[in-house]
């Protein structure tokens, strides 16, 4: 972990102060940096964005995505986590889809094929790490995306009632203070959290107009306010229905401080701090800023007689999201102010298709360039989706960039990110600043930072492989602790996991190419231990999301090209069954946990004995077998000290421990295909064994073995097995003509599509029998943490070329 946070680095900016105050640098300054670069070490945090392939769905379909692992501070790939989590959650909060994604440098792919028993709607799509969900549900990537279901009758959301607008106001800084001139942003939005259009005034508790508003875009904008001791204020809206609502601002502090940033220049940032507080000759104000984690200045500044302005060179902040933050002598924060700077480096994609239009079932070339802000070639590591556009399927409006520099680090939802970081005209900045009013820090609370103690996180990074987390309690419910438990999944390629439950009862297991969907047993020695409970835990976030979903609504005019997609996508599952997404071969390393075996005996090679006693005492010269008061046990050579073991060795059938040496004697040895003894312990994480003797049956599933009432089995997903995206060629003019019909209406997805030391690659692909404007996607970061996106068009027509 700390080599993943030693690339956090610090910069410092040149502050300037103006006017009568004065600037210096204190103890209590240092000490606040000191906290902060602790709290920043000991919580380094990653993001994960997520590119899919499209944004509405039909049941039957299959969503394809790439996975981009970052660090919170730099956005460099991150190599901390190699699991990451992903969820469809329908409107309740209820999962009606999970998997695990493998990850290897910050990057992973996968699919996900949306059944039939969805019902049509507007989903969550969110993605996580486990390391991640310390934080909460607010630091994990959600999106919306829309699944219809064209095989049930489609029933639309019933309107409810007309709800109000939620309208909310943000005092500049945090609060209203007595007497003190400040700027209040405000945001309203509707049910389906969109911003609204509206005129608005602002009255006093006598009924006097103060001032009048109305927003500037996305329902958010701003206005002035001197607010007078002892009264209230409250806002008159007025919808563009004519339907009027009132909502109280926020109340008013006697004294206290206030904050306004604004551009002084196209170049400085100006901070003015004006106060109502006596301050004590030599007792000031504490001024810090930081961008993701990243400290930009701070200083102590005295305020004479009253106020003072701080002046910050642009140049000297990182672009995005920086957190201002005010605190008086005592060091508690006063008031906080969010600052963004425009995006200064973004990776330049650009696509160009080999012509503008083209024929049915023809080869389609794409040139790709990366780019870097000196215009020069940059290697980027990108993904790639080819759909049709209608007017059921539009181009997205978040993009890998929007994401990382702005929603990332911002609580709420943004109304269409990517139109912040395309532009920085003056209507666009004033936008970004209402949404920096509006939309609070959500990465840390300072309470956390001036923590005596960090609390021990609950989650911990999957840096090795995906890890099973299980709770180990006594008959009572109460957790059981210093107990070693074992889980496996019987197989040919034998692999034992082992924890000892902690205080809590926790048990924890690093899986190993854990993939796909397996059977799995959990259990402790039996022998020694028959009465505590194994439970396995959920590997999935239980926190809800705070997305919200509009209401599902489909315009009848879109029911042609609904049915027109629906047929098609059936069409291409009846004629490519067999050929539509296929797995990826993998190659998994097969050898059991414990390496080569001292003695292998293939039991073919002998002559059967129907008793497994017999096999032992004749076969396995290794194991001498030794039968007593209390059963059977084996007696295993210790070739490394020329010695018998004092204790039963560790007896596995398929994989799974057998503890009791007379379940495995009365078990059918003709099911037996192998047999392996190690004559020496064996070291496995928190295991110890004193030799081992493994059992593989033919079938490798245990073959009809009892195991103890007490041990835990259940089938458990593992990584998803990636499948390969499917898309036919048509290099000749006989397969052109083939009569296969071929609707499909994602021509291409390419999930890892690198560019060259020129900025350069070429992908290639063929167009089906749909014909229409086709859009390219692609999204993509490069190893410093650059991202960028592009996008571009072409047309196929009902004509060869």
């Amino acid at each position: 972990m700390y080599l993943f946070i030693s690339r956090i680095c610090l910069l410092v900016a040149f502050v300037t102060s103006t006017g009568i105050a004065s600037f210096s640098q204190d103890a209590k300054v240092d000490s606040l940096q000191k906290k902060f670069n602790t709290y920043r070490i000991q919580t380094a945090s990653e993001k994960i964005y997520v590119h899919t392939d499209q944004e509405l769905y039909l049941t039957g379909e299959t969503l394809w995505f790439k996975l981009y692992l970052v660090d919170a501070s730099l956005h460099r790939p991150a190599d901390l986590s190699k699991v990451a989590y992903l969820e469809i959650l329908d409107k309740a909060n209820q999962p009606v889809l999970q998997s695990k994604v493998s990850l290897q440098d910050g990057f992973g792919n996968g699919s996900l094929f949306l059944p039939a028993s969805l019902v049509a709607g507007n989903y969550t799509f969110r993605a996580y790490t486990n390391w991640m969900k310390n934080l909460g549900a607010d630091f994990y990537f959600q999106k919306r995306i829309t699944i219809i279901n064209p095989f049930k009758k489609l029933e639309l959301e019933k309107s409810a009632k007309v709800l109000p607008p939620d309208v909310q106001f943000f005092p500049e800084g945090g609060n209203l203070v007595s007497g003190l001139k400040s700027k209040v942003a405000f945001r309203a939005i509707n049910p389906s959290g969109n911003g609204i259009n509206f005129s608005g005034v602002v009255l006093n508790n006598h009924g006097d107009t103060i001032t009048a508003f109305q927003p500037h875009k996305f329902g958010m904008g701003s206005f002035y306010l001197t607010p007078s001791a002892g009264d209230s204020y409250q806002a008159v809206i007025q919808d563009e229905k004519g339907r009027l609502n009132i909502f109280k601002l926020p109340e008013i502090r006697e004294a206290g401080y206030v904050i306004q940033v604004k551009d002084s220049t196209d170049k400085l940032i100006v901070v003015s701090i004006r106060s109502n507080v006596s301050l004590t000759p030599g007792k000031g104000v504490h001024l810090f800023m930081h961008t993701r984690n990243m400290v930009s200045m701070a200083g102590k500044y005295y305020l004479s007689p009253g106020d003072t302005v701080v002046t910050i060179e642009k140049n000297k902040l990182q672009e995005g999201v920086s957190h201002i933050t005010l605190f008086d002598d005592d060091l508690t924060p006063v008031c906080e102010r969010l600052y963004f700077i425009p995006v200064r480096t973004r990776l330049s994609v650009a696509v160009q298709p080999s012509q503008r239009e083209f024929g049915v079932r023809r080869k389609i070339g794409l040139d790709i360039t990366t780019k870097n802000n000196n215009n020069e070639p940059e290697v980027a590591n990108l993904s790639i989706a080819v759909y049709r556009t209608d007017s059921l399927q539009q181009k997205s409006e978040n993009n890998i960039l929007s994401y990382l520099l702005l929603n990332s680090d911002l609580s709420g939802s943004i109304e269409s990110p990517e139109y912040y970081t395309n532009s920085d005209s003056p209507e666009v900045l004033q936008s970004l600043d209402n949404v920096m009013l509006t939309h609070g820090w959500r990465r840390f609370q300072w309470k956390d930072v001036f923590a005596k103690s960090t609390r021990a996180p609950g989650y911990f990074p999957e840096y090795r492989g995906h890890i099973i987390r299980g709770k180990l309690t006594s008959p009572a419910g109460l957790p059981v602790s210093g107990v070693t438990t074992y889980l496996a999944s019987p197989s040919i390629n034998v692999q034992i996991y082992g924890s000892t439950s902690n205080g809590q009862g926790d048990v924890q297991y690093e899986m190993k190419d854990f993939t796909g969907s397996r059977k799995i047993v959990l259990q402790t020695n039996s022998v020694r231990d028959s009465t505590s409970r194994i439970q396995v835990l959920n590997p999935f976030s239980e926190s809800p999301s705070a997305l919200i979903l509009p209401s599902f609504q489909l315009s009848p005019e879109l029911e042609e090209e609904l049915t027109a997609r629906s047929i098609g996508m059936q069409v291409q599952d009846i004629f490519f069954q067999d050929k539509n997404s296929p797995l990826k071969s993998t190659t998994i390393d097969t050898t059991s946990f414990y390496g080569k075996a001292d003695a292998t005996y293939n039991l073919d090679d002998y002559t059967r004995f129907p008793v497994m006693e017999e096999i032992m005492r004749e076969y396995v010269p290794g194991v001498m077998v030794r039968k007593r008061k209390d059963g059977f046990h084996f007696m295993t050579l210790d070739v490394v000290n020329k010695k018998l073991f004092d204790e039963d060795p560790m007896v596995l059938l398929d994989g799974i421990p057998v503890f009791d040496i007379d379940d495995i004697m009365e078990f059918d040895p003709l099911k037996i295909k192998k047999l392996e003894v190690l004559t020496r312990r064996i070291y496995h994480g928190v295991v110890s064994m004193p030799g081992i003797v493994s059992y593989t049956t033919y079938t490798g599933d245990l073959s009809g073995f009892t195991l103890p009432p007490k041990s835990v089995t259940l089938d458990y997903e593992g990584l998803q097995q990636q499948r390969e995206f499917y898309s036919p060629k048509y290099e000749t003019a006989k397969q052109r003509d083939t009569r296969l019909p071929d609707q499909r209406n994602l021509l291409h997805w390419s999930p890892t599509v690198i560019t060259g030391k020129d900025g350069k690659q070429h992908v290639e692909f063929y167009s089906s029998d749909l014909t229409g404007t086709f859009l390219v996607v692609i999204e993509g970061l490069t190893k410093d943490g650059v991202a960028g996106s592009g996008s571009g068009t072409f047309q196929v027509m009902a004509y060869d070329n």
